[in-house]
């Protein structure tokens, strides 16, 4: 029996790393990086926007690169707390799960400071840009072409 259990736990273990790489990729070269490209040519090149306004988008941008960076840190120091988990211990212990839960966490911070950026943006748009602007968003994440 001790076979199977080694094949069980090793089997745990790749399911483990693989769903955290899934994550990973998505969240650095499938949604973030090609959402913010994309908004980032709407703002700056379809909206139109006043020098005043292009000023404050400028700021925004600043303070949710930060952020942004921050919480990519923080995801990546999970990741390497969570390999070190798992090379120790080859099984999902407490360590394991608490260092995918930081991972999470940093994910979802990630995730609400991109929230922050969309909402404090439109916050300065006019109604025209406005409407252009939350076309944009709502058809990227209802998955429709924009």
């Amino acid at each position: 029996m001790a076979p199977l259990r080694t094949y069980l736990v090793i089997s745990l273990v790749l399911a483990v790393l693989a769903g955290v790489f899934a994550a990973w990729c998505a969240t650095h070269y499938f949604s973030s990086s090609g959402a913010e490209r994309s908004l980032h040519r709407i703002i700056h090149n379809e909206l139109d926007l006043t020098a005043d306004q292009r000023a404050r988008v400028n700021e925004i941008e600043a303070r949710y690169r930060t952020e942004r960076q921050a919480r990519e840190h923080q995801m990546r120091t999970a990741n390497a707390r969570l390999a070190e988990a798992i090379s120790a211990e080859h099984q999902l212990d407490d360590n394991v799960r608490a260092a995918m839960q930081d991972f999470h966490h940093a994910m979802g911070e990630l995730q609400l400071e991109t929230i922050r950026y969309v909402l404090d943006v439109r916050e300065i748009l006019d109604e025209e840009q406005r409407e252009h602007f939350d076309a944009t968003v709502t058809a990227y994440l209802t998955d429709q072409d924009w």
